[in-house]
């Protein structure tokens, strides 16, 4: 009767073991997967991020006056701010 249970405990384990196995190569795939997935929506979103750098610069370029006094406003408004908390 020992052998019996050992042997089926045996059977058991190494199903198991196969099991495991298993799992583990559709684990893997699948990680694989979503690496993969996740690399082709990284580079669509490069070259999404890409395209808006370019444009945002080309507007900087076309309106570089109205972008200087943008840039002075807010340095202004950003010390007045500042300068009026000290009070």
């Amino acid at each position: 009767m020992e052998r019996d249970i050992l042997g089926s405990v045996r059977e058991g384990m190494k199903a198991a073991g196969d099991r495991g196995e298993e799992l583990a190569e559709v684990l893997a795939d699948r990680v694989e997967d979503a690496l993969e997935q996740a690399e082709a929506r990284g580079r669509r979103l490069r070259k999404q991020m890409e395209r808006h750098v370019k444009t945002a610069d080309r507007v900087g370029r076309d309106n570089a006056f109205l972008m200087a006094l943008a840039a002075l406003a807010v340095g202004l408004a950003a010390g007045w701010l500042i300068g009026r908390e000290r009070r």
